[in-house]
Formats: structure tokens, C-alpha cells, sequence
């Protein structure tokens, strides 16, 4: 009998789909003390106010934008999705895309293990993607890196990525400032290469609001610190009729706000609410010591400045220091003994003001008068006003454009202009400031004017 054929080989297992390759990311530990940054598509941030706008998803589902334009299931946007996760990680902002939280870079892992051709036809995005969902047990929604409509739970309104950024979180808010502005123009950039049904990415950070609050927090003192010295400069100009003695007001309380605050950065002091409240106050406090000062000197006896000066000191110099004698004695108790933060802070700030104030306006505020002080005064606050105002034609130009700064500064939409403009603004603002004192100095009055007024030597 013939041997039995042998039986044939089975046939050959159906070979799996054309995968293309996965993408290369390099093994980088996680670093727990940098930055976190995510970056979501199909919301759009509200950027009208002032603070730098950001939202967080994940605490926020019923209150964030969406872009209407906005469909996932597009193979076009899935293909940019999974591509920005290994673009991302080559550059030097990013140390590394967080393990499982590239979400469609996931999902076309998941389409793999399934021998699933990715990217996935736009009628079958939903099922698989709710399949990848369960499978992985809806790791990324708790994430907050996917969200989906809250009436319609098959339609996705934002997903996202979660990184790593370069910086730490330690970083000062200013020097974030200049990594958020880098981030900012790879937003951009990121945005340009999307397709349609993708849009422009928006950046979340908890580091970029702490830095936006910190920032905001600082730029809105710096204006009401202003604001008071610009109604203080006005208050010493109806009250002494000198446009040069409120310069130099200003000059003086400038140079004490940044005293004190070079001794709040010295003694290590948190920035907080309560250090703004207690910069502002100072203000008021230390223009009572010039004000008082000024006066006298303007409505002295003699032709002299420096013995107005003099004067001045000898008649009101007891008065000032046993004022802030008194005022210190009531500050030291709170910035000594409490042991509440946020009182010691505000008691210590205010001895540093009281001191800063009274030195300021002893040794620095009275040799200015003397160096830099009116050489004509007139005899009433009235004659005093129009030499300063209409002494002479320079006198008039340095009012107007004195006055002009100043309320210029108090106007929202000029202040976005000096803002733009840093070193314009800057250049224009101490022309403007100093003016005054310029034509007070090298500038006589001109007819009745000089008739009127009293030459004052040194």
C-alpha cells in the first residue's frame, strides 16, 4: 500500500496592515520640580482682560469657549495630533512629554495592539476611540486631557497634550514672563500648521497664573503708587503755588518708595496685598514732611535759599521728628511683638516709611532746595502760582507739558501707548517731570514778572 501523502502546511497567518513606524522618544526621567504646561485644542481663552487669560478644563467644563470648528475625527487632525507629540519633545522648551498623556499618540498605540491602521476613517473615530477609552479606563479624561460634550457624550470638545516643560517652577515671575512669551510664539507657530479642524492650541500652566498674578499684582501697585505721587504733586502745586517744589516732592518720594523697597527685597519680605497697601500709605506719609517744609521755605523772610532752608529746618525740624517719634512708637509694637505675618510685614513697612520719610525730607528733600529750588519766589501763594505757570514763555511750555505727562498717565488708553513705548515714555516722562525745574533754575521771568517776585541767592 503507498505511503500517505503528507498533509499539506497550514496557511500562512493573514499578514498584519502597513504600520508605518513608530516615532523615536528618548528615555528622559521626569523631573517633579520643573513646569507643567498642557497644551488643549478646540477651546478658546478669553484674553480681553487685564490679567494674562488662562483656563483649566478640569475644573472648568461648563465655563470654557469652544471652537466650533473643532473635529478630532478628521484623519487629517488625528495625523497632526500624534505628529506634535514627537515634535514637541525635540525642542528645547519641552524636557519631555509625560508617559501616557499624548492622547491620540495613545490611541494610536492602542489602534496597533488591535492591527488598526491609524489614522482611523472619520466614521469610525467615535467607536474606536470609546473602545481605547474603556480599555485604558478612561485614563485621560481624569487627566483632563479629553472632554466631551455635555449634552453629547459622543462628540469631542478638546483634547490635548501634558508636558514637561524646561523651566522650574521655582523661576521668578519675571524671568517666567520671558519663557511665557517663548511659549506664546510656538502657540502661534502651532496654530499655522494646524489643519482647520484643528485651530490654535491655548497654553495651561499653573506656573503661567501664578506668574500672570504675581505680575499683575506688582504692575497694579507700581500704577497706584503713581497715581499717589501724581494727586500728591497736585496737592503741593494748589497748596505751594511752586511748580518746582512739587518736582522736587516727586523726586523725593520716588526715591523713598524705592528705598523701602529695596529694604522689603533686603529683609526677604514676601510681595503681597498688604506690602501694596502699606507702599501706598507711605506716600501720603512721607509728603506731609516735604509739604510743610516746602511751604516755609517759599514764605520765608530772606533772599537767601539756604537759610530758608535753615530757617525751615530749625522751626519745623523738632515738630516733624517728634511727629514721626510718635507714629514709629505705634508701629514698632505691631512689627516687633505680633505674631501674625501679615501685621509684623505691615508694621515693619511702616517703620521703614516713617524713618525713610523723615531722613528723606531732612538730608535729601532740603539740600535740593538749596541746589535745584526756586531762584524767584513771589511775595503770595497767587504771585508764587503765575511766575511758576506764566513767568515766561519757557515757563508756560514747561507747565503744559508737566501737567500733560502727568494726566496723560492717568488715562488708560495713553498708558497702553507708554507701555509700548517703554523707552520713549521714559526719555519723554523726565523731559516733561524735570522741565520745570530746568527753567526754574537757568530761566528768569521776563517783564512785570521780575518786578514782582523776590530773587532768592544761594
Amino acid at each position: 500500500e503507498p505511503p500517505a501523502l503528507p498533509s499539506p502546511p497550514p496557511p500562512a497567518p493573514p499578514q498584519p496592515p502597513d504600520m508605518p513606524p513608530q516615532p523615536f522618544y528618548p528615555e528622559l526621567a521626569d523631573d517633579a520640580s520643573k513646569g507643567n504646561i498642557e497644551l488643549l485644542w478646540g477651546i478658546k481663552a478669553d484674553t480681553s482682560s487685564t490679567l494674562l487669560a488662562y483656563i483649566n478644563p478640569y475644573f472648568k467644563y461648563n465655563a470654557f469657549l469652544v471652537n466650533p470648528r473643532f473635529d478630532p475625527s478628521d484623519p487629517l487632525a488625528q495625523e497632526y495630533l500624534a505628529k506634535m507629540c514627537h515634535e514637541l519633545s525635540q525642542i528645547p522648551l519641552v524636557h519631555k512629554i509625560k508617559d501616557g498623556k499624548c492622547v491620540m499618540e495613545e490611541f494610536s498605540k492602542y489602534l496597533r495592539t488591535r492591527l488598526i491602521r491609524f489614522p482611523v476613517p472619520q466614521g469610525d473615530f467615535y467607536n474606536l476611540f470609546a473602545d481605547y477609552l474603556a480599555f485604558s479606563n478612561a485614563n485621560v479624561m481624569r487627566e483632563g486631557l479629553v472632554g466631551f460634550a455635555k449634552n453629547n457624550k459622543c462628540v469631542m470638545r478638546y483634547t490635548g497634550i501634558a508636558i514637561r516643560a524646561e523651566f522650574k517652577k521655582s523661576m521668578g515671575a519675571w524671568e517666567l514672563l520671558d519663557t511665557y512669551d517663548k511659549w506664546l510664539r510656538l502657540q502661534t507657530k502651532l496654530g499655522l500648521l494646524a489643519p482647520s479642524s484643528m485651530g490654535t492650541p491655548i497654553l495651561v500652566s499653573d506656573q503661567f497664573v501664578s506668574m500672570a498674578t504675581q505680575v499683575e499684582a506688582i504692575l497694579s501697585t507700581a500704577l497706584s503708587i503713581w497715581i499717589a505721587c501724581v494727586l500728591v504733586v497736585l496737592v503741593v502745586v494748589l497748596c505751594t503755588g511752586s511748580l518746582q517744589m512739587a518736582c522736587i516732592i516727586l523726586l523725593n518720594l520716588l526715591c523713598i518708595v524705592a528705598f523701602v523697597v529695596g529694604l522689603i527685597s533686603y529683609n526677604e519680605m514676601e510681595f503681597g496685598g498688604v506690602e501694596a497697601i502699606a507702599l501706598t500709605v507711605l506716600i501720603g506719609m512721607s509728603c506731609d514732611y516735604c509739604l510743610h517744609l516746602s511751604d516755609t521755605i517759599l514764605t520765608g523772610r530772606s533772599k537767601s535759599r539756604s537759610k530758608r532752608v535753615e530757617v525751615a529746618i530749625s522751626h519745623l525740624g523738632p515738630t516733624i521728628i517728634s511727629a514721626a517719634g510718635t507714629s514709629l512708637l505705634a508701629s514698632v509694637p505691631t512689627a516687633a511683638f505680633c505674631t501674625i505675618l501679615i501685621l509684623s510685614n505691615f508694621g515693619l513697612i511702616m517703620c521703614f516709611s516713617i524713618c525713610s520719610g523723615v531722613l528723606f525730607g531732612i538730608f535729601f528733600f532740603c539740600p535740593m532746595c538749596i541746589l535745584f529750588g526756586p531762584r524767584y519766589a513771589g511775595r503770595t501763594w497767587a504771585e508764587t502760582l503765575t511766575l511758576s505757570v506764566a513767568g515766561s514763555p519757557l515757563h508756560f511750555l514747561s507747565t503744559i507739558s508737566f501737567l500733560g505727562f502727568l494726566g496723560g498717565s492717568l488715562l488708560g488708553p495713553v498708558r497702553v501707548i507708554m507701555f509700548e513705548n517703554v523707552f520713549v515714555t521714559a526719555g519723554l516722562g523726565f523731559a516733561c517731570v524735570f522741565s520745570p525745574i530746568v527753567v526754574g533754575v537757568f530761566v528768569p521771568p521776563v517783564g512785570a514778572f521780575k518786578e514782582k517776585c523776590v530773587r532768592l541767592k544761594y
